[in-house]
């Protein structure tokens, strides 16, 4: 008998950024089963819009057409959003971050849908986000079927929020690694790449510290760092202060397959991410994992779900938050031994493969949804 698949609906704040890749991934592989909210009329006078215009400035100029805020203050158009579901006859909902959680809270009671909330990294830790949803977290928490976080640090953070034991489930975002291919690091150029936004908890300039002194041992070295945002300026003038601006190229956005072609050319990936004064922390980076399934070893910090995508020693380097020197100590290790590089990075994509395929954690969380639909 042929399987009935479950009208799944999709629920995103606003379309992906180009760093949310497993949100548009979660979208593509429920594509057969999903009703994916966007591109509806925008009330531009909101100010929830002009928010979110200030702050996802590149967004916009890619389409970004409304966002969930405009959902859950606009009456009209929460009458639209509870229309949708009942005219898609939605089954049961997934709600892409904590907030969103929220923001469909209201609509999924009345409407008795099951709802689904996935948590992926500031929703559960960022002290501003639990200061302003921490009471409407207990609701959530009370009636949604699942809550899912992508690392065994965030399940543990999400129970000490006060959700339900028996309601929380690990499932991190995987990668499609057969897009991958393995990354020839033994005779790769002496190069680090770092991939990610220029932010707090991704600290990237000690990044760029830690390889002030790895380029002081090895001239030749250099620097590759994708991604912007705040601190993207700031680690220009520290580049410019420090005089290595002739090895340490800031790429600025890059498409998906120039990235991957970025890591090809290089010998380790490398991100210091820490728990900054904010309490923000990372999910599982889906970075690491892109970096693991091309092969690279990487070098990174003992920090929230890195610690589940890297194998100290065997895929790679884990130091502590904040231990530049030892940073800098495992990458200068990776450069100058390309059989280690080679045979870690061999490792990695293994360790990737096995555990963040894309499409095994799909399925798990279409398991979850359908195990819930009503």
């Amino acid at each position: 008998m042929a399987k009935v698949q479950t009208n799944i609906c999709v629920v995103l704040p606003y379309p992906p950024t180009y760093s949310e890749t497993f949100l548009t991934a979660h979208v593509e592989k429920l594509a057969a089963i999903v009703r994916y909210l966007k591109h509806f009329p925008v009330d531009t006078d909101h100010p929830h819009f002009k928010k979110s215009l200030t702050n996802r400035a590149e967004v916009l100029k890619r389409g970004l057409k409304t966002t969930l805020h405009d959902y859950v203050f606009n009456p009209t158009k929460r009458i639209y959003l509870r229309n949708f579901f009942k005219a898609h006859n939605v089954k049961v909902v997934l709600a892409e971050y904590g907030s969103t959680g929220v923001g469909v809270l209201g609509i999924c009671k009345d409407l008795r849908i099951p709802l689904v909330v996935h948590f992926h990294g500031s929703d559960a830790y960022s002290t501003e986000n639990l200061d302003r949803h921490g009471e409407s977290y207990k609701h959530l928490f009370g009636y949604a079927s699942a809550i899912i976080g992508v690392s065994k640090h965030m399940t543990e953070q999400l129970v000490r929020l006060g959700a339900p034991q028996e309601k929380v489930y690990y499932n991190p975002c995987g990668v499609e690694v057969s897009h991958f291919h393995q990354n020839p690091s033994l005779v790769s150029p002496l190069q680090i790449v770092a991939v990610g936004r220029f932010v707090e908890k991704k600290a990237p300039y000690l990044t760029i510290l830690a390889f002030k002194k790895v380029l002081e041992r090895l001239p030749d070295a250099k620097l590759a760092m994708v991604g912007v945002g705040p601190l993207h300026e700031v680690c220009r003038q520290l580049i410019k202060s420090l005089h290595i601006e002739h090895a340490v190229d800031l790429k600025g956005v890059m498409r998906h397959d120039q990235v991957f072609s970025l890591m090809q050319q290089s010998r380790a990936f490398v991100q210091h991410s820490l728990v900054p004064k904010s309490g923000d922390s990372e999910g599982t980076p889906v970075s690491i994992m892109e970096a693991s399934a091309t092969g690279l070893p990487v070098v990174s910090t003992k920090h929230g779900g890195i610690v589940d995508a890297v194998i100290h020693g065997k895929t790679g380097f884990l130091v502590d938050e904040g231990d530049v020197d030892g940073m800098a100590e495992c990458i200068y290790l990776l450069l100058t031994d390309g059989k280690l590089a080679n045979e870690m990075g061999r490792n990695g994509r293994e360790h990737v493969t096995q555990n963040f395929n894309i499409e095994t954690t799909t399925r798990k969380l279409r398991d979850v949804l359908e195990r819930y639909s009503r």
